[in-house]
C-alpha cells in the first residue's frame, strides 16, 4: 500500500509547496503524516522521491527544506570549480564550456582548481557572482548539494555521484568503460590483464572498479591475481614528477610487474599518457607493444594520430552537455534532478592482438638475463 500511495502523496506535496503551502522548512515527518492523514514511512518516502526532484533538501538531522528557486540577483555568469583554464590540458574543455555558454548568453569563470576550500567553508560558495556551478573533476559532497539547494544555487556535477540522491551530472559511464576494455581482451585470449590507473575514492570509485574487475575475470573463468589491479594515489607522484608524472607512472607499473614475475599479456590503462610509460617499462626489459604486451587506453584527450586501441571518451561534448544543463537548471530550478551517462567506443587499432602471438618464451629469456646482472 505505501508503495502505491507515496507516489500520490509527493505530487499532494509538490503541489502544496507551488502553491504556497509550506515555505521554508516542511514540518516534521509524524507532523505532516498527521495533517496529509498518511503512514509517517509514506511521507518519508515521499520526501525522497522530490529531493530526487530536486524540490526538497534533505539535510541530515537539521531538517527538512524546500529548495529555493534562484533568489539570487542573476549575472549570467557561470562558476567552474575544478579545472584551471591555464593548463592545456583542459584547454579544450574549458572552449567547450565558453561556447555553449556564450550560445546562451552566459559567461564562465574558474573559482578554484579543487573544492577543498569549500568543504571547510561552504559559505564562500554564496560570495561569489554567480549563477550557479559546474563541479569539475571536483567531489561533490551531500554537505555542498544540500548548501547549495537551501541557498537557491543551481548546481552540476562531472561525475557520476554513485550514493548521493538527486544530483544533477554530465559524466561517461565508468563501468561501462571498464567493461568494454576487459572483455575486448578476453575475447583476444588474454589470460592475465593487468590494470593500471590513480586512485580515485570518490564515490567509491576504484572500489566499484576493482569488484567489476573481479567480477569479469571470474566470469571468464580466468585466475585472480589482485596485484595486476594497479591503482594508487597520485599526489605522490605528481610532486616528485610534476607534469610528466602520468608517464612515469605508467613507466614505474610496468617495470615492477615484470621485475616481480607479474608480468600480463595485456594491459588495460586508464590514460593514453600512461599507456606511454608503460611502454618505456616493458621497453627496458625488451619488450614490446603489442608483440609482448598488448595495451587498451583511455583516451582522455583524443589525438589526431595513435596506434593504442582505445575508449574514446569525448570530453568536449561532456563539458559543452554540463554547461547546457546547468544553464536549463538555473532558469527551470524545479525541473527535478537531471542525470546524464555519455557513451563511449572502442577503436581497435594496432596496440591490441589476439594471445597466441605474444612472445612468451622471449620475455622469460629477456628476465632471467635481467635477473642475473
Amino acid at each position: 500500500m505505501i508503495e502505491a500511495r507515496y507516489i500520490d502523496l509527493s505530487e499532494e506535496i509538490e503541489k502544496g509547496i507551488k502553491q504556497g503551502r509550506w515555505q521554508g522548512r516542511m514540518p516534521g515527518v509524524i507532523k505532516l503524516s498527521r495533517e496529509l492523514d498518511a503512514n509517517p514511512a509514506t511521507v518519508s518516502k515521499a520526501f525522497k522521491l522530490l529531493s530526487e526532484k530536486g524540490l526538497l533538501t534533505i539535510d541530515g538531522t537539521k531538517g527538512t527544506y524546500i529548495t529555493k528557486q534562484g533568489s539570487r540577483t542573476k549575472h549570467k555568469v557561470i562558476g567552474v570549480i575544478g579545472i584551471r583554464p591555464d593548463i592545456s590540458y583542459y584547454s579544450e574543455e574549458w572552449a567547450a564550456m565558453e561556447e555553449k555558454a556564450k550560445e546562451k548568453g552566459y559567461r564562465i569563470i574558474g573559482i578554484a582548481h579543487n573544492n577543498e576550500l569549500f568543504i571547510k567553508d561552504m559559505k564562500l560558495l554564496l560570495q561569489f557572482p554567480v549563477d550557479g556551478y559546474i563541479f569539475m573533476y571536483s567531489s561533490m559532497t551531500a554537505e555542498i548539494a544540500a548548501f547549495l539547494r537551501k541557498n537557491g544555487i543551481s548546481f552540476v556535477a562531472c561525475s557520476k555521484t554513485v550514493g548521493l540522491s538527486g544530483i544533477n551530472y554530465v559524466d561517461f559511464d565508468p563501468e561501462s568503460i571498464f567493461e568494454k576494455g576487459m572483455r575486448h581482451l578476453i575475447e583476444l585470449g588474454h589470460r592475465r590483464i593487468a590494470y593500471v590507473e590513480f586512485n580515485n575514492p570518490n564515490y567509491s570509485y576504484s572500489e566499484r572498479i576493482l569488484n567489476l574487475y573481479k567480477k569479469i575475470i571470474s566470469e571468464a573463468g580466468l585466475p585472480l591475481d589482485e596485484s595486476l589491479f594497479i591503482s594508487r594515489s597520485q599526489y605522490y607522484y605528481y610532486n616528485i614528477y610534476k607534469e610528466d608524472y602520468c608517464r612515469e607512472y605508467g613507466k614505474i607499473c610496468a617495470e615492477e610487474l615484470i621485475a616481480h614475475g607479474k608480468k600480463p599479456s595485456a594491459a588495460l590503462i586508464s590514460s593514453v599518457n600512461m599507456a606511454d610509460g608503460f611502454i618505456d617499462g616493458l621497453k627496458k626489459y625488451n619488450l614490446k607493444c603489442p608483440d609482448d604486451v598488448s595495451i587498451v587506453a583511455y583516451n582522455e584527450r583524443l589525438r589526431a594520430e595513435t596506434f593504442f586501441t582505445d575508449i574514446e571518451l569525448d570530453h568536449r561534448g561532456r563539458a559543452s552537455e554540463v554547461t547546457a544543463m546547468l544553464i536549463e537548471l538555473i532558469d527551470n530550478p524545479w525541473s527535478g534532478a537531471r542525470q546524464k551517462l555519455i557513451k563511449s567506443k572502442l577503436a581497435v587499432r594496432k596496440s591490441s592482438i589476439p594471445a597466441e602471438k605474444t612472445d612468451t618464451v622471449k620475455y622469460a629469456e629477456v628476465r632471467n638475463e635481467y635477473i642475473k646482472i
